[in-house]
């Protein structure tokens, strides 16, 4: 008895030795150990080892009366089937979310087949097509793997045998992008502009964005009873997705924030125009209708200001961000300013804005140093 190239050599038989969903497997070939049947056992050795690794072995075609052929392909479910499994599974998420995690299933079946069986889809096939596609951006490429790894673990739950191929196919580093944040005195060229050349909704609109630091999606679900008057506050319970369908918060708490006077004086403002209508407190003036989602704002009147104003472009996601930096520089508790945007402690504050913390001092801190200093010298 021997081994040699992937084969092994009995008294009256030879067995072929590979593996296969994570077991050794050895099939025994119904053929005397002759010179020319032992090189005919290792060409085929070699020829299943070449089919396992690009994910073309058929195990019933090699050996239709073994134990193991009983896994059929119709045992196995196709790629296709195994993505939309996984999706039913995540019915739960916001609809923007299952609508990102659909296009990026649909991108991968085209790429290994929607009727391949998932089980043939190899680590070698996954790192190639990732490997080889020119992506816009190394976050989009994390995103696109999100899905793919959910459909192979669930996938694996049920299949025992099935290894995840995606195992050692890391995300790609991307450098995340900072704030860009306005000044004040950009702030208020904005907004002249906006009331000087667009209707008085559009200024309400950023005054508010720009003095509370919320998120679009926030904004455009508020209603005219989330406002504490007495207490001059307004309750953020609720986001529009970008179909102008309502959603949780992305923190899932709702959380109530503090109105500065010139943000209840935008909302005072806004009572002409949707008070009555007891709906959302800011509309598209173009439809009279509430904000279907922040592209409009962002295309028809963010845009186009900034650029007649000689800013530099930049998302109007930014005012969350002016916000923030804002209050920084002018010395207000982290810890305050983390509950005003959301986040669940200032860990954040401290992680995305620290270049702002630490200008916050005006050299206080500084000074501090240069006195200890002085006092020891």
């Amino acid at each position: 008895m021997g081994r040699a190239r992937g084969i092994e050599i009995r008294k009256k038989s030879i067995r072929i030795l590979f593996m296969w969903r994570g077991k050794q497997r050895k099939e025994t070939l119904d053929l005397e150990p002759t010179p020319t049947n032992v090189r005919y056992a290792e060409r085929l050795a070699a020829e299943i080892k070449v089919k396992i690794s690009v994910g073309a072995f058929d195990y019933r075609t090699y050996f239709p009366n073994s134990a193991n052929a009983a896994e059929t392909p119709s045992e196995v479910p196709t790629f296709g089937s195994a993505c939309a499994l996984w999706l039913e599974t995540k019915g739960r998420l916001a609809a923007a979310t299952q609508s990102q995690y659909k296009n990026a299933l649909e991108f991968w079946k085209l790429k290994f087949g929607a009727e391949t069986r998932i089980d043939l889809i190899t680590h070698g096939k996954i790192a190639a097509a990732v490997g080889s596609h020119p992506w816009p951006s190394a976050k989009l490429c994390n995103n696109y793997l999100i899905p793919l790894r959910g459909t192979f673990v669930l996938a694996g739950r049920d299949m025992r045998e099935l290894i995840n191929p995606l195992e050692g196919i890391n995300n790609s580093k991307h450098q995340k992008t900072p704030p860009d944040p306005l000044t004040i005195a950009e702030m208020e060229r904005i907004l002249s502009d906006m009331i000087e050349r667009f209707h008085l909704q559009v200024a309400h609109y950023f005054t508010f964005a720009f003095l509370t630091g919320m998120r679009p999606e926030e904004i455009i679900a508020l209603r005219w009873d989330d406002i504490d008057w007495n207490n001059r506050t307004i309750r953020v319970a609720r986001a529009k997705t970008f179909k102008g369908r309502f959603k949780d918060l992305k923190t899932s708490e709702v959380r109530d924030i503090d109105l500065v006077d010139r943000a209840i004086n935008a909302l005072q403002a806004q009572k002409r125009f949707t008070y009555m209508k007891a709906a959302e407190i800011f509309e598209n003036p173009v439809t009279d209708r509430p904000w279907h989602d922040e592209r409009s704002q962002r295309d028809h009147y963010w845009k186009p200001s900034l650029k007649k104003l000689g800013i530099r472009a930049r998302r109007a996601y930014q005012t969350r961000h002016t916000y923030a930096t804002t209050a920084l520089m002018a010395g207000v508790n982290p810890a305050y300013i983390a509950r005003q945007l959301g986040h669940a402690n200032a860990k954040m504050l401290f992680t995305v804005y620290a270049k702002w913390i630490d200008a916050a001092d005006r050299g206080r801190e500084k000074a501090k140093m240069e006195a200890v200093l002085r006092f020891h010298s």
